[in-house]
């Protein structure tokens, strides 16, 4: 990102970790251009398998410029299940950007915005006890496992803004400075059921609360010494949090009805 490393070195991937597939962590609006190489890219490039993204992000200019975006994709468009469960989430998107100029053709500066809503229904039901008779000795068991079941919501929600100033020198050179920040939270989204349903054998006790938080500063100094030679001095730092909360402090159990109970990697 703009020429400095924005991997997380704990799950691999972009800052993020591997809720990076699902959240943003830097607003669409804040990105001019982006390249992916998906191989013959150098080996100091690659920390995990797939490929490269390289982004550059906008600063402003002379004439102050803004647009802003919203998107709905909602669950009643998808299709239902056999159990009458929507397998469509509710997905809201919406976000901008802005810059502009303080000083003609000296100062610069530039803020993006965007916001991730994300509902999705999700149930619990345990196959293994549809049209079973318990009997005296079951019965307790039995009933326990079917208040554990039931209808509930897992989210996605995330906020990612990005703030830019550019300051050119008379000899052409430039300095750039960036900061982004991004906060993620997911409700109910540790344990989930397979991508083309809503329903699981993990009770709402095994699931917990996924978040990410992320603060990025870039500094970068191009300097033009003559026509042929030029160079880039670049620094970034990130800090990121990465919490993780269960939903039950009690102990996890499985069997081949399901499970309940604390996961073992949560917190």
């Amino acid at each position: 990102l703009d020429g400095t490393d924005y991997n997380q070195p704990f799950f691999g991937g972009i800052r993020g970790g591997e809720r990076s597939n699902f959240i943003l962590t830097v607003p669409q609006d804040a990105i001019q251009e982006f390249q992916a190489i998906t191989s013959g890219y150098a080996a100091e490039y690659g920390r995990s398998t797939g490929g490269i993204l390289n982004a550059i992000t906008k600063s402003g200019s002379n004439a102050t410029h803004g647009d802003a975006f919203y998107q709905l994709r909602h669950k009643e468009t998808g299709i239902s299940t056999p159990f009458h469960q929507q397998i469509l989430d509710t997905l809201q998107q919406f976000g901008g950007s802005v810059g502009g100029a303080i000083k003609k053709d000296k100062l610069f500066w530039f803020a993006a915005i965007e916001r991730q809503l994300d509902k999705t229904p999700r149930q619990v039901l345990f196959g293994a006890l549809v049209g079973y008779t318990p009997t005296a000795a079951t019965l307790d068991a039995y009933n326990f496992y079917k208040s554990l079941e039931g209808p509930f919501q897992s989210t996605n929600n995330a906020l990612a803004l990005t703030g830019r100033g550019d300051y050119q020198l008379t000899n052409g050179s430039r300095v750039t400075l960036r900061y982004n920040f991004s906060n993620a939270n997911a409700g109910n989204a540790a344990s989930v059921g397979g991508a083309a349903t809503t329903l699981t054998t993990n009770a709402l006790t095994t699931n917990g609360t996924e978040a990410d938080r992320t603060d990025t500063g870039t500094a970068q100094y191009t300097s033009i010494f003559r026509p042929n030679l030029v160079n880039d001095l670049r620094f970034s730092g990130t800090y990121e949090l990465r919490p993780r909360t269960s939903n039950s402090a009690l102990p996890n159990v499985t069997d081949t009805i399901g499970q309940f109970g604390a996961r073992n990697f949560l917190p």
